[in-house]
């Protein structure tokens, strides 16, 4: 039911008694004066990460066989990747695990393959050599002039 009360409608009691509540709140902020519009720091300290900490997580990590275990370790630690690269070179750890031992391994592969090959080609060298002095000694060319300007 809708009644007029000093110039104003009311549907029921319960407004009325509510709408005398909100006019409370509203005349006790009006004396409190106007609040201030900077907002205040409230959050929790920055967390701090021992050594033995990032040893820990970076162990496990590491251990993950795949992405989404890895998402776990991370959620459930509550930190993020970043920390992850950043504690990998603020400890001086390779980083990677198998991705960066696979990258390695054909690293040190090529590297024995170019030794090899440089061997193989002093010899070559070599040979190349011996064969002309023993031209030269015979007075014998090996390949004849005609075939040599055609290669």
């Amino acid at each position: 039911m809708v009644s007029e009360t000093n110039g104003v409608k009311e549907l029921n009691s319960g407004t009325l008694q509510s709408s005398a509540s909100i006019d409370k709140k509203q005349i006790a902020l009006c004396k409190t004066g106007p609040s201030d519009p900077q907002v205040k720091a409230k959050g929790t300290p920055k967390r701090k990460f021992t050594n033995a900490y990032r040893l820990k997580i970076l162990t496990a990590y590491d251990a993950c066989s795949n992405a989404s275990e890895r998402g776990t370790l991370l959620r459930r630690e509550g930190i993020y990747h970043s920390h992850i690269s950043t504690w990998r070179n603020l400890l001086g750890i390779n980083g990677g695990g198998k991705e960066a031992t696979a990258k390695s391994r054909r690293t040190d592969h090529m590297v024995r393959e170019i030794s090899q090959l440089k061997k193989k080609l002093a010899q070559a060298q070599a040979i190349i050599d011996l064969q002309k002095k023993v031209s030269e000694l015979l007075g014998t060319h090996i390949l004849s002039l005609d075939s040599s300007e055609e290669i």
